[in-house]
Order: structure tokens, then sequence, then C-alpha cells
């Protein structure tokens, strides 16, 4: 399929259908860049999950925000939108739409938030939604574009990024439980490791009176010396 200019009307007139769609899974790519995974989930080989129907990746700036707050957004760490885009999980896409004189994208959920797509760079403005039939709906440089995906995907850079995140984590093993204490996610000595790709998955232990003390330890190991992180 060639690439083809649309109007944002033209491109809002096909994301229409994106309306009603639950959130089925969503995960985070190298860097800033997070994918909104809708409708029914395949056994199709993808970085952090199954992939949706309906594929939504933003890349660099964008935030969530509800009412007149922003509930987090790139400018966080890794691991705060890591824990913050699970909260999008099983709501309801109300509708999907392009706005601006710079092409942005605005996808409004069930629970009144709202992710904004938000470039911040020269001529960066970088999102892509993947519908059925290999039908993509991208912004490059201020142009939304009607094409087949060509192009979009991960940089070999990143590619080996993220691979090396993964051996990482393989390397690095499964959760400890020694005691049926709660997760070390939820400990207040646990400080997360500000990474990407399944690094996210860890963090260092900060307890002089827990065996794990100075250890890199997995988000759901256990510990009996454990102390409630505060909220």
């Amino acid at each position: 399929m060639a690439r083809t200019p649309l109007t944002s009307d033209q491109a809002n007139s096909t994301l229409a259908h994106l309306a009603d769609m639950p959130v089925s899974a969503v995960w985070k790519g190298y860097g800033t860049t997070i994918f909104l995974e809708l409708g029914n989930l395949s056994s199709k080989d993808h970085r952090r999950g199954c992939q949706g129907e309906v594929t939504i990746y933003i890349s660099w700036d964008w935030r969530v925000e509800k009412g007149n707050r922003v509930m987090f957004g790139s400018s966080n760490s890794n691991p705060e939108i890591a824990d913050g885009i699970t909260t999008l999980v099983g709501l309801t896409v109300n509708g999907t739409t392009i706005q601006g004189i710079v092409p942005e994208l605005l996808i409004e959920f069930s629970n009144e938030a709202r992710l904004q797509s938000a470039a911040m760079s020269t001529n960066k403005s970088e999102w892509n939604v993947s519908l059925p039939g290999n039908i993509w709906i991208s912004c490059t440089d201020g142009i939304v574009y009607m094409n087949d995906g060509s192009g979009v995907a991960i940089s070999d850079e990143d590619e080996a990024l993220l691979q090396h995140a993964d051996m990482t984590a393989q390397r690095w093993g499964i959760p400890i439980a020694p005691a049926p204490a709660g997760r070390c996610e939820q400990c207040v000595h646990m400080i997360r490791i500000d990474g990407s790709g399944h690094l996210l998955d860890f963090g260092v232990c900060t307890s002089a009176d827990s065996p794990l003390d100075g250890r890199v330890i997995n988000v759901a190991s256990q510990c009996a010396v454990f102390s409630q992180r505060y909220t």
C-alpha cells in the first residue's frame, strides 16, 4: 500500500471504529514508547504480551490526564510509567481523534481519563494506529498518513537494547519467595531499576535487616522483613 496523506477528518472517520473497544493489554517499549492492545488478543509474538486486533503506538512525548490533572506521562521515570499504564487495562475506548494543527492523537477512556500525544521535539510527532487488514494510520513529521506499516518497526538499536534486557532478566532468575509476606514491589525498602523492557521487573533491596539487602530482586519476590510502602 502506498503511503497516502490524510486530512484529520478522513483519519477521524476511520478511527471512529475504535469506540467501545476494550484495552486488553498495555506495554512499555524502549525509552518512553508505549503500546496499547485493543480487542481480542492473539498468540502472535509481542514484546510484552500478545497482539490485539488494534495496536496503538505512541513514541516521544505523551501524558495521561483526568479532569484538570496529569496522572502520569513520558517525563515520569520508567518504573512510574510501567506502573501507570497498567491502570488503563480493562478500560473501554470512548473515542479516538486527531486534534490540533500539529496532529496529536487523543484517546478518551470509559473512566474519563485521556491519553494525549504531545510532541516536544522539532519535526517529531510520532504515533501509529495499526488496524485490521494491515492498515496503519500514522503521523510522522506532522503529516498523517494511511499506509501498510512499513518503516514503523522498532529500530535495530532499540531491539538490541530490549533483547539485552530480556537476557539480563533471564540471568537474574525467578522471584524469591522464602516467606508469605508482601511483594517486594510493595515494600518501602525496594528501589526500582529505571530501565526498559524486562529490567522494569527488578529492583534493589535496601533493608539492612533483610537477607536480600544489596541484591537485585524481582518485584514479585517476598521477604520476612517487609515494610509496606507509603501510599
